[in-house]
């Protein structure tokens, strides 16, 4: 949790210091039941927080209530962390990781985040409370673009279970005139919140004072509820003018200040720098030991304070007294403002509360400090746009200034794909560390910016700080960034046998300190697991990349799963494949799946589909995948998308979308940068592929020919052993078996001896390889090889069809019970008992976010929606067993 605990905690002003309003509450108790939207807006000091905190109190039982209070800073990605913590406690029947849906919403970018947006109202839904409401508190601090279009499409989705209620100085931008159109928002404004005379009236009667006081009140208050509170509190002001606004108001405070004890308004000022109050905090910042006792006495004396956390005695000021306070502060105290600052700063473990601390005292350097502590945090949970909006908080020349902001935001715009702004940032960077003489961090940048221009096709630029990088003795981080850059580079120039030994040895400088951030980093691309050799450094990765991830809901478990499964597929293990293939796809379906993990989804997907004789199925894959493709993956990304599906409709006999797929390719060539001869060679055994499917016998065998002598180059997602496969066969079929024979061997001989790696791009031509398999070699093949061959042939066999047993035990009227593993049946053993995540996961000493999978795929399993349902469902199941 990367913010402050109370920001989610219900505040409970002191009931006997609250302005009765029984009929507003009725009524406010009542939208909270019935309504999608309860808005309460007015300016300060209108009693918006309290009357709802008050009325929340009544809601009837089994209704919950989430609640956010909402800070200046705050953005989509904070929203949505305070939201998923305040609705834990109600054991959502989560279908996506709640941390996976937070980052999808992140991915979303600019586009409205509508299926994450429907995921989650989906699952509100089927919470089993009677009813509940979400609460945004101060919803006039967030001015983020994006968490006011997330915040518009949730409430123009959301289902009747839940209410959301929001308090603001100003109506929220988020397109509320549908909802009060169609009678599904309960405005609640100025004009119900100020109070009548007769309530006024009321007031000043039950403490004893007559109708003709109640009368000046009134009309010096104008119904103000702050300035209420303070006049019937015993301030003096018989001179105000009529209405009383916010300057009034801060006279009204100096005035309640002058009544209390000296040594309490003293701990008031000082403390004011804080958002909360806690008697560790204060003490802190105030140096007064006594602190726990203060706030016992601001809290009795009813001076504009909440409770807002209980277990840890934490008080909240209500904004107009915070800001009396802290202007008399800056009066009488100028001195101390920035060591009270510095000082409440160093206590507060909020990333963005302590930005605001720090940059309100005007340190800047402090600042940057700080959020560069907390960077790598927030990076890791995903919180990249809440960097690059701290980041914008700078002034512009303060931040181009700074080497560590511009390495910070540098990497947050990388992890954005944002790559060309991120090279610019990291290269500013990198100038920045050199100018001040840190070497260390200087080389941390140059390794971060060559795996961006990796990445920008900037290749030449890239080779060159590579070079210049390995001629230097390096620290760990720069040599583990100089590793990835290396790998990348010889991989982006189709030195594809050259990739394995750096990757190699990043796995090792991996493995000495394995950290998630940078393990989540170096995630192999699917042309890089099909490199010779690469095989026993991608296993290590996976079981790296595994451990680092832990039962972690995040994407690089089902990326290390995924890697498994390449490794399998490309030596032959189908079976094993698929089963990984279905595991890693379940585990990005849970965390939510991003653009990386699908792309790699599809194309393995293609491939099984071709090795299985499933055509139709994989050219349908690799056709959504091109139609997916990120647009921020470059042009680059799209010849790489357009010659893998050429290849996979060409292996299914697709000629029509094998040709049109070729034919974007090579238009899309002369505008690649970098577009070197050796890495369009795969394009070049594409061609004969295309001629051979056209009829051009003769012109594919040349085109092949050409390719394998530049095979190094030309071997992309294992095109080197498909040609060879192919053009092995098209001369046996083509040439007099003599003639074609002795070539034919000497074609095969290269990757027979590569065993080791599997048939790898011969299951694209598995038929071709069966055919070869059964030649008479009359001696050209050793009987090992010819064994290799057949072997091979028996893994790529077309899959049979299910016999009826089989087909039964698949169907849906096979026994649910069966569906479910040893583990998902106790913790829905535990479910059906009334037990929570919290207490299924004490008692099964799992983690939370293992005991939430389980619920996930218990409830995905039995086709039920709630936890409510599962219980009744396994209630009956044993019901049938007596």
């Amino acid at each position: 949790m990367s913010f402050a605990h109370t920001k989610i905690q219900q505040p409970r002003p002191r009931s006997s210091l609250l302005l009765s309003r029984p009929t507003l509450e009725r009524e406010l108790v009542q939208a909270l039941c019935t309504q999608r939207v309860v808005l309460l807006c007015a300016p300060a000091g209108y009693g918006k927080t309290a009357l709802l905190a008050s009325a929340l109190q009544q809601l009837p039982e089994r209704h919950a209530v989430a609640w956010i209070s909402l800070d200046p800073g705050d953005d989509l990605h904070r929203l949505l962390e305070c939201l998923m913590a305040a609705l834990e406690p109600f054991d959502l029947p989560w279908r996506t990781a709640p941390e996976g849906l937070m980052a999808a919403v992140e991915r979303a970018g600019d586009q409205p985040p509508t299926q994450v947006t429907d995921e989650l109202v989906n699952t509100l839904q089927a919470c089993d409370v009677a009813h509940g409401v979400i609460v945004l508190d101060d919803l006039h601090h967030v001015d983020d673009p994006a968490c006011l279009s997330f915040l518009a499409l949730l409430l123009q989705r959301l289902g009747t279970r839940w209410t959301v209620a929001i308090t603001a100085r100003h109506e929220p931008a988020l397109r509320l005139a549908r909802l009060r159109a169609l009678g599904e928002l309960a405005d609640i404004g100025q004009a119900q919140l100020q109070f009548s005379r007769d309530e006024v009236a009321e007031l000043m009667a039950a403490a004893g004072h007559d109708a003709a006081q109640a009368e000046r009140l009134h009309e010096r208050t104008g119904g103000w509820p702050a300035g209420l509170r303070l006049a019937l509190g015993g301030a003096r002001g018989s001179n105000l003018r009529s209405a009383i606004d916010r300057q009034a108001f801060e006279f009204l405070a100096t005035e309640v200040l002058a009544q209390i004890d000296p040594a309490l308004r003293e701990f008031l000022l000082l403390t004011s720098v804080l958002p909360d109050l806690d008697a560790a905090r204060c003490a802190a910042v105030s140096g007064d030991a006594d602190a726990a006792r203060k706030l016992d006495q601001i809290e009795r004396l009813g001076l504009f304070a909440s409770v807002v956390d209980d277990a840890v005695h934490t008080l909240k000021l209500h904004d107009l007294f915070r800001d009396a306070l802290q202007h008399r502060l800056r009066v009488e105290r100028p001195d101390d403002w920035v060591a009270l600052h510095q000082r409440a700063a160093a206590v507060e473990t909020d990333p963005v509360r302590k930005q605001q601390l720090l940059l309100a005292a005007g340190r800047l350097e402090e600042a940057a400090r700080a959020l560069v502590d907390a960077g790598i945090g927030l990076l890791t949970q995903g919180a990249v746009s809440t960097i690059v909006r701290l980041y914008e908080q700078y002034p512009p020349a303060f931040a181009q200034a700074s080497a560590e902001l511009q390495m910070l935001v540098g990497e947050a715009k990388w992890a954005l794909w944002d790559t060309g702004p991120a090279e610019r940032h990291l290269a500013r960077a990198e100038q920045l560390f050199r100018e001040r003489g840190d070497a260390a961090l200087a080389q941390r940048a140059s390794g971060r910016r060559a795996v961006t221009l990796v990445a920008l096709g900037r290749l030449q630029e890239a080779g060159v700080l590579i070079e210049s990088l390995r001629q230097q003795p390096l620290e760990p981080d720069a040599r583990r960034l100089a590793l990835l850059a290396t790998t990348w580079h010889v991989m982006e120039a189709a030195h594809y046998d050259s990739v394995a030994a750096p990757f190699m040895e990043l796995v090792q400088c991996l493995e000495e300190a394995p950290a998630l951030d940078r393990w989540n980093n170096t995630i192999p691309a699917p042309r890089q697991t099909s490199c010779r050799g690469i095989a026993p450094a991608l296993a290590r990765w996976a079981s790296g990349a595994m451990a680092a991830a832990g039962d972690r809901p995040v994407p690089l478990h089902s990326l290390a799963t995924m890697t498994r499964a390449w490794i399998a597929l490309w030596q032959g293990r189908l079976d094993e494949a698929e089963d990984l293939l279905a595991r890693a796809d379940a585990d990005a379906q849970w965390i939510g799946q991003q653009n990386i993990s699908r792309n790699q989804s599809l194309a393995m997907h293609a491939l099984l589909d071709v090795a299985r004789g499933r055509h139709a199925e994989a050219v349908q894959a690799v056709r959504q995948r091109v139609a997916e493709h990120p647009p921020t993956y470059g042009d680059w990304g799209l010849w790489h998308s357009l010659s893998f599906a050429a290849r996979v409709a060409a292996a299914c006999g697709d000629l029509a979308s094998a040709g049109d797929w070729t034919r974007r390719l090579t238009a899309l060539q002369p505008g690649l940068p970098d577009a070197t001869p050796e890495r369009l060679r795969p394009a070049q055994a594409l061609q004969g592929t295309i001629a051979w499917l056209e009829g051009r016998a003769a012109e594919a065998i040349a085109l092949w020919r050409e390719a394998l002598r530049h095979e190094a180059h030309m071997d992309l997602l294992g095109q080197a052993n498909e040609v060879r496969v192919r053009l092995a066969h098209a001369l046996l079929q083509t040439q007099p078996l003599a003639r074609a024979l002795p070539e034919a061997a000497a074609l095969l001989e290269p990757m027979l001896a590569r065993v080791v790696d599997g048939p790898n791009g011969a299951l694209y031509v598995g038929a071709s390889l069966a055919a070869l398999a059964a030649v008479d070699w009359q001696g050209h093949l050793s009987r090992e090889q010819v064994s290799t061959l057949q072997g091979w042939t028996r893994l790529l066999a077309p899959q049979q069809a299910p016999t009826a047993t089989e087909a039964a035990a698949s169907s849906p009227g096979a026994p649910q019970q069966d569906l479910l593993s040893a583990r998902e049946w106790e913790v829905l053993g535990y479910i059906a008992n009334g037990q929570s995540n919290k207490l299924i996961a004490r008692a099964m000493d799992l983690s939370p976010f293992t005991v939430k999978r389980h619920v996930a795929n218990i409830l995905d399993k039995l086709a039920l929606a709630s936890r409510g349902q599962a219980a009744a469902w396994y209630h009956a199941q044993a019901e049938l067993q007596r």
